[in-house]
């Protein structure tokens, strides 16, 4: 990054921030930075990004692709959110009164299969798939929905499913193209869609509910001509109704947007309900801004429901520059930010574009920064659109090395909840070279994720946190002995609930101390283990060899070999409860961890693996020669396995010493047992 062009990034954002700040409203809630605290404490910011589904702008990339191309572009996505630190997606499930999910009320999306009503075949459920997936990755899940588009003029056929023809007397037809709207006038409409968005947040286990900037339509929409709404308006002032037409459209998105809040809370309270408007509210509010008047054109009185507090959090689309005379980016959020009265979240939506040059990834990291010195307390933003993110190398490349580098939690909404969960229970051993923590925690459904936190001491006695946020599945992270040998001093670890509450802690002197010979062991999540079954205990008592039988190609991906491994067994051929052995170790030497050690084995044999310890190295060792580094490897881990469990290295056999129907491990391993060459080496590296 330049210096000079960063710093002239920083002078305009400073300048404006003043500004902006000076024209705040003095009723907005004023909240200071935190104090320094020497306790542990993660990062808090919502880092977003929108999917679109409308015209197929993100995903999935066009209508017609297989279940299983759908699901793979859905992966890749959610992944490059996760491996860039985000922590949310907003994802439109609704683009054209349809439904990307199982819906008794209105039809399946014509962005999908290209036919609108027609179910994903094979089928499968994509709100569920995209939920389950990004809960996975420790994402919250955000359904996205239009409350009012009807049909969109790029969104195939009306057919038969259509609400356009199931329900005709709520929608009129717009001049552009095939364009058909609901009127939000109608009770009929606004029942219509209090339904969808109520049967989603019952049905799914969502974190939040998500509108844009569409209510009535944009002007270009029906050629410039006014909203065609004049019959229902003729029967509202038929029946008494005294409202000018502009003050009854706007009172009708009202009332739709408060009952809509107060549903949703009355179902989930955690679901937590945004609204991204266009980012002006009217021009000449603030005094410095110029362009298009929301309140009167599209009749959305956004100001009114941050002031009522009717969201839990407001992203206006401030897709302008920091340097934007009349739509100034930090103008405008200091502007808003003086209107969040219920002090709610307030995270713009920022407009990455399509430009990959230096300038615009210093205006975006400006826009970030800036967000940050006006919102210390819930710092956030939502990214138009992912597709320009993963297009765009430089701009994540700017962000992940900059403002993102760290996890960050999503903040607290103590409106909703205010109480934290429990603290887990925390265990420290030895894992090979690593510290391994594991917790347990007594209520599992009150948890999001879990934040673990290492104490660190530098040279000058000074002290300073780390720390890793995990998902609600994981069970266990790794401390890995680093070139500099300075392992954490202390550990902690807490619980974070859907709101955002985080549990006390108690910290865990770290007493494990790493032993010069220790193997080099990846753990589970090294190759994407999925979680086990429940399991039966044991205590191990012998170290006992596997192979796999399996020929071994160099060209292999050894950790996708042994996740494939464990779908394998923990599919209907076996289904046994997790990868069956203890750990595998690859031809390069490389050694993973399988299954618990203090679980029970599982073998194609007919012994009781009771007690056992396996190891299984990957080969056909039948036919294969055992490679050297894979031999030393396994050496290492039976003398660190003996010593660490406490088992007598003259218990090392092979599974074919336990079982009367195999030729196994294959005579090209099993004549170092024989030779009683493993057992020599072992105990040379136990003495």
């Amino acid at each position: 990054m330049p210096n000079k062009l960063l710093s002239l990034v920083t002078a305009i954002a400073t300048i404006y921030l003043l500004q902006a700040c000076t024209t705040a409203k003095k009723t907005a809630v004023q909240q200071p930075f935190p104090p320094p605290t020497t306790a542990p404490k993660a990062a808090r910011e919502f880092r977003a990004a929108w999917v679109a589904t409308v015209a197929n702008i993100n995903w999935p990339s066009k209508p017609g692709l297989t279940t299983e191309q759908q699901k793979q572009e859905a992966i890749t996505l959610l992944d490059f959110l996760k491996a860039n630190n985000f922590n949310a997606v907003v994802f439109q499930v609704r683009p054209q009164a349809d439904a990307l999910y199982q819906s008794s009320l209105e039809p399946w999306s014509y962005y999908l299969t290209g036919t609108q009503g027609k179910a994903p075949n094979p089928y499968y459920d994509p709100l569920q798939f995209w939920t389950d997936a990004a809960h996975d990755r420790g994402l919250e899940m955000h359904v996205w929905l239009n409350p009012y588009r009807a049909h969109h003029t790029v969104g195939g056929e009306v057919t038969d499913s259509s609400i356009v023809r199931k329900r005709p007397e709520l929608v009129v037809k717009l001049k552009q193209g095939n364009y058909w709207w609901f009127d939000p006038a109608l009770k009929g409409t606004q029942d219509h869609s209090a339904a969808v968005v109520m049967d989603i947040v019952k049905r799914y286990d969502i974190d939040g509910v998500h509108f844009d900037d569409y209510f009535y339509p944009y002007p270009e929409y029906n050629n410039g001509a006014g909203f065609p709404d004049s019959a229902s308006y003729a029967v509202y002032k038929a029946g008494g109704g005294k409202l000018e037409r502009g003050d009854w459209r706007r009172d009708a998105v009202n009332k739709f947007i408060e009952r809509l809040y107060k549903e949703i809370k009355a179902e989930k309270k955690h679901v937590k309900f945004g609204l991204s408007p266009f980012g002006i509210w009217r021009p000449g509010y603030p005094e410095y801004v110029a362009g298009f008047d929301q309140y009167n054109v599209l009749y959305a009185d956004a100001k009114l429901w941050l002031n009522k507090g009717w969201i839990d959090y407001f992203s206006p689309q401030l897709y302008w520059p920091i340097s934007r005379q009349f739509q100034s980016f930090p103008i405008l959020l200091g502007w808003w930010a003086g209107e969040n009265t219920m002090n709610r979240h307030l995270w713009p939506g920022m407009s990455v574009g399509t430009d990959t040059s230096i300038r615009n990834v210093n205006e975006i990291i400006g826009q970030i920064m800036t967000t940050r010195g006006m919102q210390p307390n819930s710092t956030g933003a939502i990214h138009w659109s992912i597709s320009q993110l993963t297009k765009n190398p430089n701009m994540i490349n700017g962000i992940l090395n900059g403002p993102y580098k760290k996890q960050a939690l999503i903040p607290a909404s103590p409106w909703l909840d205010d109480k934290a969960p429990e603290a887990p229970v925390v265990t420290l051993d030895q894992l090979g070279n690593a510290v391994q923590v594991s917790w347990t925690h007594p209520n599992e459904k009150d948890v999001f994720h879990y934040v673990v936190y290492g104490k660190y001491k530098d040279n000058a006695g000074n002290y300073s946190w780390r720390y890793k946020i995990l998902n609600r599945n994981d069970r266990s992270t790794l401390f890995e002995l680093p070139a500099d040998k300075n392992m954490p001093t202390h550990i902690v670890v807490t619980a974070v609930d859907r709101t955002g509450n985080e549990s006390t802690f108690k910290e865990i002197e770290n007493t494990v101390r790493i032993a010069a010979n220790a193997p080099v062991i990846v753990p589970r999540a090294g190759w994407n283990a999925a979680a086990p079954r429940p399991f039966r205990q044991q205590t191990p008592v012998r170290i006992t060899i596997h192979h796999e039988g399996v020929e071994w190609d160099s060209a292999k991906d050894a950790t996708q070999h042994i996740k494939n491994v464990q779908t394998w067994g923990m599919g209907k051929d076996r289904n046994w409860i997790d990868i069956p052995y203890h750990f595998l170790i690859a031809p390069d030497g490389t050694i993973y961890e399988g299954r618990n050690v203090n679980t029970v084995g599982e073998t194609a044999t007919e012994y009781d693996p009771s007690g056992h310890l396996l190891i299984c190295c990957v080969g056909n060792f039948e036919k294969q020669i055992v490679p050297k580094k894979q031999l030393e490897a396994l050496t290492k881990l039976i003398a660190w396995s003996a010593k660490k469990y406490n088992i007598p290295y003259e218990t090392i056999a092979s599974h074919k010493d336990h079982s009367t129907q195999t030729d196994c491990p294959g005579k090209n391993l099993y004549q170092y047992l024989q030779n009683g060459y493993i057992k020599t080496k072992v105990k040379e590296l136990l003495n």
